[in-house]
């Protein structure tokens, strides 16, 4: 049986804690994508990349420089676990069912209850696309035409 689509939904993340367990290159995109909207976004890593780094010198993610750990979580709204071990984001992801909190996890799709989008916005308009399928040139070439469309709004 084919799963169902994902529905789309806009958050007001405003007043949120946004969690990202991770410090690499996805993590780096979904902080990125998250900044501009949470009230705080706190990494954990012990390293983070240089993009991140320079966010955190900004002032404008929340930096623990250490290992994942479940207490570290308690008190988020949102949480995404983007590391390269699958055995540390199950764990985010069990702990986050527990607690009640939103989760995403990039080494299982089925544990996930909510997917990321590519995120374009220009002042109030906010547009996101997402492709289960994960076409890859579909998506850049869209997004491409979509952001050409909301920079000359």
């Amino acid at each position: 049986m084919r799963q169902k689509p994902a529905f789309p939904v806009f958050l007001d993340l405003s007043e949120k804690k946004v969690v990202v367990i991770g410090g690499g290159k996805l993590a780096q995109s979904r902080v990125l994508g998250l900044v501009d909207f949470a009230g705080a976004v706190q990494v954990i890593s012990p390293a983070i990349t240089e993009e991140l780094e320079k966010l955190v010198r900004e002032g404008r993610v929340g930096w623990l420089r250490q290992e994942y750990e479940r207490d570290r979580i308690l008190d988020a709204d949102l949480v995404l676990a983007c590391t390269n071990d699958a055995k540390v984001n199950n764990d985010a992801y069990v702990a986050c069912k527990c607690l009640g909190i939103l989760v995403n996890n990039c080494s299982d799709e089925k544990k996930c209850d909510f997917y990321f989008p590519e995120v374009m916005h220009k002042d109030d308009l906010v547009v996101g696309i997402f492709d289960k399928e994960q076409d890859r040139n579909l998506d850049r070439e869209l997004t491409e035409t979509i952001k050409k469309a909301i920079e000359s709004r």
